[in-house]
């Protein structure tokens, strides 16, 4: 069976056109990742994304997870320094969606939030609702069905990005798909509370496999036209 089954060349050529840059805001392009990422093995990240699981974010350029830290002049910022387990308890995030498919991610109502053009924690209460800067759309990596970006909705075009040291990156407006901005999930507990992941099992792991170059998969699509042809 051809690697891209069903998918004909036009949709093929659209997916990958769409989905090698990034549009702030722009849903489609998410759709159009997917399209492409169905050739991969593994995982849709979304599918740990449940409104109330706790999961840990990690950062697929410093290895390490998004926590919260106190700052030298006594505020609450974050880093992607983190460890990995349910007992690192200022990495792990509980999960919020929303109707449309965005989601908030806390720690104790301590928000990842993306304010001003920063990446920033924004403390909020039970009783109030999450800040309009930590609404957040997943974007999809193009090739993985693992990784994951996290677009602001308040402010499209600026996503959750970590440095090679763990720190939060200076710029973190993107015009291209970088490996800074890259992030797995590790789940810790399900919104139920009743099952937990241990500190040594990752809920994925990196598949490095891509799908093939446009070129390739449409000469592909191509040749199994003219098979299918010949034998009608």
């Amino acid at each position: 069976m051809s690697f891209i089954g069903n998918i004909g060349k036009k949709a093929v050529e659209k997916a990958y056109n769409l989905a090698s840059k990034i549009e702030g805001g722009c849903d489609y392009v998410t759709s159009a990742t997917n399209t492409v990422n169905t050739l991969v093995k593994g995982t849709d990240p979304r599918a740990y994304l449940k409104h109330g699981n706790v999961i840990q974010l990690l950062s697929r350029s410093s290895g390490r997870s998004i926590q919260i830290v106190v700052s030298k002049t006594n505020q609450l910022m974050c880093n992607a320094v983190g460890g990995i387990g349910l007992h690192y308890s200022n990495a792990c995030w509980i999960v919020l969606t929303t109707p449309n498919g965005h989601y908030y991610f806390h720690n104790n109502y301590n928000f990842l939030a993306i304010k001003y053009g920063q990446l920033v924690i924004i403390p909020s209460s039970i009783n109030t609702y999450p800040p309009l800067e930590a609404e957040f759309r997943v974007q999809d990596v193009l090739g993985s069905a693992h990784a994951f970006y996290l677009e602001s909705v308040r402010t499209p075009g600026y996503f959750v990005s970590f440095d090679w040291n763990g720190e939060p990156c200076q710029q973190i407006k993107m015009d291209t798909r970088e490996r800074f901005g890259q992030l797995e999930i590790h789940l810790i507990t399900h919104g139920s509370g009743i099952q937990h992941e241990t500190v040594q099992t990752r809920v994925e792991t990196l598949d490095p496999s891509a799908p093939p170059s446009y070129w390739e998969a449409t000469n592909e699509s191509n040749d199994q036209s003219r098979t299918e042809h010949k034998s009608n």
